[in-house]
This record gives structure tokens, sequence and C-alpha cells, in this order.
């Protein structure tokens, strides 16, 4: 995959002239300016897009079967209902059984230079857009990796793809002003380009998209055959793991069977991994109760580690250290500075843990993993208590 990593389109102003921003580049290719965008579809997505775009001096248009959505947005800020003028580029923001037909009758109007679209599958909009003759030429299938539980134009947000994946999935056929300016559109609302394939997309968002939807939502429908008096105990754990649950079901629907085939495959390995699970729960010995769970538990974190802690980046094996902080303003600042001294490079810094109540804290910061083991050893003869995370 090839990552962007160009900044946004500076907001234009009248003066231009001498001294603009060079245009941004993209995967080895320069970038349009959009000037004018039209979003079909004022829902989340469609309507964050639009937030996004006016943020940045994109003049845009909004269209939506539903008009009070349509409304409801441009009341947001997010543009003005689309009358028919000729823009730029067109992003498809609707559901995905609608993509390709929305698609054919953007080209068919011919009020779009190019299009690309936001739908969280793309195998099936292109089999669908080839069956209804679409040129594939000015069309580059594209998925901001970004979304909220809630839907509708009164949950979009303008920084709803801040520093989020935007996948970028042209097909052999796709031309590059139609993949140069989706990329632009990308940029524009602040987010990170990614370019892949449309089967890779979509294998990808199987795993690490439809099944946590689905596990979240089944995982918390057993909540029904629990008795009412027992719910006040539920923790945080179980709060966060379904937290997806609380999506779309019409909407995610869709999804799902846009998927089925990727995400059939993903649920029968979860399945066959549980079921494994649950015979030894159920038959084993006590030493192989806690094989089998400790080694599920390693395969978790060994999972977990793998994920980048920021977009678009390749997760790396960072050496974690952890430093008892006292809770008082300007420690923060001091360990940053001592460590600044010592010349050792802060490559990340988790959240600064601690009680209201407590009179200290942990803070976590990432290094060198060569050089981890030393930093802890100097922070404690600094006088800090410091540890090497495992």
């Amino acid at each position: 995959m090839t990552t962007g990593r160009s900044s946004p389109p500076p907001a234009r102003s009248a003066a231009g002239g001498a001294g603009a921003a060079a245009p941004p580049t993209w995967d080895g290719r320069q970038l349009p300016e959009l000037r004018r965008v039209a979003v079909v579809g004022s829902g989340l997505i469609g309507t964050s897009i639009g937030l996004a775009l006016s943020a940045r001096g994109v003049e845009v248009f909004l269209r939506d079967s539903d008009s009070e959505q349509v409304k409801l947005a441009e009341a947001m800020g997010a543009g003005r209902p689309w009358q028919g003028e000729r823009v730029d580029h067109a992003v498809i923001a609707t559901p995905l059984p609608t993509v390709a037909s929305e698609l054919r009758e953007l080209q068919r109007d011919g009020l779009a230079a190019t299009v690309s679209d936001a739908g969280s599958v793309k195998a099936r909009p292109l089999v669908e857009a080839v069956q209804l003759g679409c040129d594939l030429g000015t069309w580059c299938p594209a998925h901001p990796i970004a979304g909220r539980e809630r839907h509708g134009a009164v949950s979009a947000r303008a920084d709803l793809f801040a520093e989020r994946v935007w996948a970028i999935c042209p097909v052999p056929h796709t031309g590059s002003a139609a993949v140069t300016a989706t990329a632009a559109l990308a940029l524009t609302c602040g987010a990170i380009p990614v370019r892949t394939t449309p089967e890779r997309h979509d294998a990808t968002m199987a795993v690490l998209s439809h099944v946590p939807q689905l596990v979240a939502s089944v995982l918390a429908g057993t909540l029904l055959g629990l008795d009412s008096h027992d719910l006040p105990f539920v923790g945080q754990g179980f709060r966060d793991t379904t937290r997806l649950a609380d999506s779309d079901a019409v909407l995610w629907a869709s999804i799902i069977e846009g998927n089925r085939g990727p995400i059939a495959e993903r649920v029968r390995r979860l399945g066959r991994e549980f079921t494994l699970l649950a015979d030894v729960l159920a038959e084993g010995t006590r030493d192989e109760v806690v094989a089998a769970v400790t080694g599920a538990m390693g395969r978790g974190r060994q999972g977990r580690a793998l994920l980048p802690r920021k977009a678009g980046a390749q997760a790396l094996p960072w050496g974690w250290v952890g430093v008892v902080l006292d809770d008082r303003p300007g420690q923060l600042a001091a360990l940053f500075a001592v460590i600044g001294e010592w010349e050792v490079n802060i490559e990340d810094v988790g959240p600064f843990e601690h009680s209201l109540d407590a009179p200290a804290g942990i803070v976590e910061i990432a290094v060198d993993p060569a050089g981890a083991d030393g930093l802890v050893e100097r922070l404690t003869r600094a006088g800090w208590t410091a540890y090497r995370r495992s």
C-alpha cells in the first residue's frame, strides 16, 4: 500500500500571487485544486465531508433523496443544495446498494469531471457499475475509514476525517485524473490517503471493521437473557467491547451483505477458535484450561502490538518505559527536559494515568527498544521511579 503524507492544501485567499504554497503531491503525482465539489448523500459521512471541505474554502453542493437531511446539512454549514452546477469532483456517500446507480446518474448528467465514493465495501459496487455500463475511467472507488455509532447529518463533524486513513482503491481502468482528485479530496478533508486494491480493502475491512461490528452486536445481545437485577454489575470492559452495538442496523445490514464472502470466512474462523476454547473449558484439565486461555490472550496481545498507534503508519516495536510522576505542575515537562538532555528521542507518549485522589500517576513513553533499558537505569539514577513495560 502507498501512503500519502502530504498536508491538506492551504485555504485559498483572494490575494493569491507570489509566495503561494506549492501544489500538494501524493504517490508521486501533483494533485488538482478542488474548487467545487458535489456530495451525494447528506448522512453522517456526506455531511462531514461537506463540513470539512467548506472549512477549507471549497464550494460544496449537496444532494440527497431526503430533502430534510439536505436542509439540516445546509444549516450546519456543509454546503448548499445542488441545482446542477458543474463541479470538479463528486463524491457518492449514499448507502452501499445505491452507489452504482448514483454513479450512472452522475455520469449520464455529465456534471462532474471525476467521481469517487465513500462506501465501506468496494468489490460489490464495482461489479454493479460494470453491469450498469458505467465509465470506470472517471470513477475512483474510495473509503474514508471514519465514522460514529450515531448517524445522520445531525451527527456530522468537520474533523471526522482528521488524521484518519482514506482508502484509495483504483482499478486498472481508473484514470489518473480520478485518482488524483480523490486523493486531493481526502487531503482537503484532513485525512491520510492510502492506496490499495478493492479486493484487499474488502478482505481487510472484514477483519478490522465488519466482523468486530457483528461481535459487538452479538455480545450485547446476550444481555437480553440476563436478569435486570444483574445489569448494575456491568463494568467498563463490557461497555467498551459492545460500543459498536449502537450502530445503525439497516446501514450495517447492507454493508455486511455486500461483503458476505470475506466476512463469512472470518466468522467461521472465529467460531472454530471459540468452539475449541469451549471444548477445553468444558472437558479439559486445569492445566489445559490455563494453557488454552493464556495462549489465546497471548496471541491477542501479539495482535494488538501490530496495530499502528498513528493512522496510516506501520506499527513499530518501540520500547515502552513507564515513569511515576508526582501529580503536580511541571513534572511531565521536567521529565521530557531531562530525557531531551540525554538526547533520547521520544517516539510516542501514552496518557497520564492516575486516580483523582492519588498523589502520583504513571506516564508511559515509547523509545528505541535498544535504548529502553538504559533509559530506565539513567532515570532511576536521577531519582525517578521508572520501569520497562513488558
